[in-house]
């Protein structure tokens, strides 16, 4: 993964808690599509909270993709 994009300033574009599968799965397609992406773990007392970064420049594009990636999955 290229670490050049972390100076750039960066936004949260999903959120989960628990299981890491749909956001590994959206990071997929990310890079998929040459939208870099980080994702921050953060591991609380009971739960595990998952978020995946994008660069703001880089922001509208991945959330138009999110939302495809979710109609996918709603149609499945």
């Amino acid at each position: 993964m290229n670490k050049m994009f972390f100076r750039e300033s960066m936004t949260v574009i999903h959120q989960s808690y628990g299981t890491p599968r749909v956001i590994y799965s959206l990071q997929n397609r990310l890079e998929r599509a040459n939208i870099p992406s980080e994702l921050k773990v953060r591991q609380g007392k009971s739960i595990t909270t998952y978020q995946l970064l994008v660069p703001r420049r880089d922001a509208k594009r991945a959330l138009e993709l999110l939302n495809r990636y979710k109609s996918e999955l709603e149609q499945a």
